[in-house]
This record gives C-alpha cells, structure tokens and sequence, in this order.
C-alpha cells in the first residue's frame, strides 16, 4: 500500500471506525510517551537531587520554567499546525496539509535561532527573571544549567512541532518513536554525566541535549514513512493568512503554557521568599502530582484526532460519544493514580531528596493537590474539545485557568493569609475555582457549536 492510501486508509478508520477500540488504539502511543516524558521530567530532579544540595535542586526548578516557556513555543506552532493538518486531512485537502506542515517548522527554526542568541546575550538576566535571583549560589548553579539549555533550543522547538504535527494527524505511533528514544538517551546519560562523570547540573543539561537532537532526527525521518504528511521545505508558505491560521490554532496550547511558566517563576519567587529548601519541596511536589495528569493528558491525546477529524467531517454525534467514552476512562486514572499519590507519595518524593524539611514540606504539598485531582478530567478534556474543533478563544480562556488566572491570586492570598502553608493550598483551591468555570464555559459550547444531530449511527 502506498503512502497515499495509507494516509486514506487512516482517515476512513478515525470517521468510520469502532469508537473506543480507536480511541485506546490512538491514546496507546500517547500514553507511554506521557509516562515516559513524565519519568524524563522527573529524572534531572532525581540525580541532581541525589547530590544533596538543596540549591541544585531548587536551581532544575528554576530552569524548568525557562523550559516550559519555550515549550510554550513549540506547541504553539505545532497544535497551530497540527490542527489544521488533521482538519484538512478530514476534508481530504492533502496539499493544504503539506503546506502547513512545512510551514509550522520554518517557525520553529526562525524561533529557535531568536531565542539561541538574545538568550545567550541575556543569561543572567534571564536567570534572575525566572527566579534565581534570591542567593547567589543558587544564581551560579542555575546559569551553568540555563547557558547549555539554552543552546539547545532550536531543537527542542522543532521536536515539538514535529511530535505534534504527527500525531494530531493521527500518526500516533510515529510521533512516539522519536520523543521516546530521545528521552531514554536522556535517562541513560543522566546519572552517567551528573554522578558518574561529576558534571552536576551541567551533566542534566548536556544529557537534555543529546536526546533533544537525537529525538529530533528520528522525527523528522518519521514524517517521510507509513503515509505520513511530510515536511518538504519548498511547500512552506510564510503568508499572513497560514501564519495567522497557525498563531491562532495553537494559542490556547500557547497560553496555557506560556501562563504556566509565568505562574512557575512567580511560585519560585514566593517560594523563594521562604527559603530554597521551599523552592526545592514545591519542584518535587509538583512535578511528582503530574504523574496523576500524565495518563490524562496520554489518553485525551488519543481523542483529539478523532475530534478534530470528525468535526471537519461533520460528525458531531461521533465526537460527543467519544468525549464521554474518554472521560469515563481518564476519570478512573484519576481515582487510582492520585489514591496511590496520597498513600505512598512520600516514598516517591524521598526518591528525590534526603533533607527532611524539604520532604516533609513537599508530601504535604502532594497531599493537598490530591484532594481535587481525581476530579479535574473534565477541564482537561473539555479544552482539549474547544481547540479540535476550532473554537479557540473559548479553549483558550479554559485552558489558561488552572494554572494562571486562578492560580495567580490565589498563590498570593493563601501566602499572605497562612505564610508558608499558603504553598500547601494554592494549587488544590485554584483547580477547583478553574474546574467550576470550565463546567460553565463547556457546557455553553456543548450545546452551541455540538447540539446539531449528524443523523449518523455511530458505532
């Protein structure tokens, strides 16, 4: 079968096939991508925390949030671009996907190379503004971190371009490959470079590197193979109108990332105003909580195709059984992930520091979050529907919630109101504030843009 049928072969099965096999067949790869990016983000923590240091610790904290932000950039372009390529696919207009492909990376490459040199130009203040600014060891060791970060930039844009392209045009399995193996080779270098070769935060950020570069090959060859829409550079067409197309298809994943990081500086500033071991203990907490959202995020990866798919092909009853079939399934994640979190969650933050104020402060914290965690499936899913079928001011203002608009205020009251217990309850009260909104917003938009009956018998 030749790429072309492939690709056809493909969309027949998203529009017409058994809707939850195809789900759990789509979410699969997603899914053990999630845990393994979620192992990745956890990984630099863990060695760099097996040194003891508190001000290590909190300065991978620190450069995480740096790494958030251009995260923010490369799923900008590549939901922006993905989206429409799935959309496209569904309407069956394979030369206007190619096109968007092509230009979604000519972007990333342009940001990238930005980003290399007025971030080398402005390290230390770039270090300062994301929140190292409290003590001068922790200032150092987060610049000797941030300096290779941020020579690897380029590629981590275009990896996550890439990654998205791919899988938002149902190429679940191809866009896996390439962020796995990049992150293994991440992992394996990582106690080889930090402990072993006696690098310190330096070895974390030169390991990121190598399965940045690593990744970003294998996907680039992904899109030349099994039908998937390639990435030609002479088919890039850098027009207001595909630019436009693109910055606004990818602004909901854009700002609910860009307002993350911010929210992330602003915590380690307040945090920071405490101590560095508190830094260091709501880094842990966090980044250990995400373990519950991983299987969320994996599985309703696996839906946003056969949402955006069926949507430019009409089928609104399709993709409604397929919200409630997805959210009956990441709800039960949330019910087990987060009741083994609040069981054995300390066994997993000792994994990441042997100072007891910093684990003490970080269980409670973990504790905490697992009060709202099992119920917050809805808002992850609901702004996921929003961007897939094109209505992205509205997936925008959900999916910026949690962790901005809410979260902001609230970080700054519970601080002021409890002191150092205010990092304890911040993030358990503004999820629930963002789950309420996001219940009116979905439901408004349920009826509006989803109540017209397709008339097909979905399956």
């Amino acid at each position: 079968m030749n790429d072309a049928k492939k690709r056809e072969e493909r969309i027949r099965i998203i529009t017409t096939g058994r809707l939850y096999p195809l789900l759990v067949r789509m979410a699969i790869p997603s899914m053990i991508g999630m845990i393994v990016s979620t192992v990745y983000n956890l990984t630099d923590t863990y060695f760099v925390g097996k040194l003891n240091d508190a001000t290590l610790t909190a300065s991978v904290g620190v450069v995480f949030s740096f790494v958030s932000v251009i995260q923010a950039i490369g799923f900008w372009f590549g939901y922006g671009s993905g989206n429409v390529i799935s959309r496209m696919l569904g309407k069956k207009e394979n030369d206007k996907a190619e096109e968007m492909a092509a230009t979604g990376v000519v972007l990333a490459v342009v940001a990238g190379l930005v980003i290399l040199i007025l971030g080398l130009l402005f390290l230390k203040p770039v270090a300062v503004l994301m929140g190292a600014g409290g003590e001068e060891a922790l200032l150092n060791a987060t610049m000797r971190y941030l300096r290779i970060t941020i020579c690897t930039v380029p590629f981590m844009l275009l990896s996550n371009v890439i990654y998205n392209e791919l899988r938002l045009a149902g190429s679940a399995k191809s866009s896996v490959i390439g962020l796995m193996v990049g992150m293994l080779l991440n992992m394996v270098l990582d106690p080889v470079l930090i402990l072993w070769a006696g690098l310190g935060v330096e070895g974390a950020a030169y390991a990121s590197m190598a399965g940045q570069i690593t990744g970003l090959v294998i996907l680039y060859g992904q899109t030349k193979k099994n039908g998937n829409v390639p990435v030609l550079r002479k088919k890039a067409k850098l027009d207001w109108t595909n630019v436009r197309t693109i910055m606004a298809g990818g602004a909901p994943n854009f700002c609910r990332q860009g307002i993350s990081s911010i929210s992330s500086v602003l915590i380690n500033h307040v945090a920071g105003s405490f101590s560095v071991s508190a830094i260091a203990a709501v880094t842990i907490a966090i980044k250990v909580a995400y373990i519950a959202y991983a299987l969320v995020i994996g599985f309703g990866q696996g839906f946003q195709p056969v949402c955006a798919m069926n949507y430019g092909a009409q089928k609104y009853d399709r993709i409604k059984k397929a919200f409630y079939m997805t959210l009956f399934t990441v709800t039960v994640f949330l019910l087990l992930t987060t009741g083994m979190l609040y069981v054995k969650g300390a066994l997993f933050i000792r994994a990441f520091t042997g100072e007891e104020a910093v684990a003490t402060l970080a269980n409670r914290i973990l504790r905490a979050q697992c009060v709202i965690l099992p119920f917050m499936g809805y808002y992850v899913l609901i702004g996921m529907l929003l961007q897939n079928i094109g209505r992205f001011a509205l997936a925008t203002m959900v999916t910026t919630l949690e962790n901005g608009f809410c979260m902001i205020p609230v970080l700054y009251a519970t601080c002021a109101l409890l002191g150092e217990a205010g990092l304890v309850w911040f993030k358990p009260i503004s999820s629930g504030l963002a789950l309420l909104i996001s219940l009116g917003i979905g439901t408004h938009a349920w009826k509006k843009y989803l109540g017209k009956q397709s008339g097909e018998t979905v399956k």
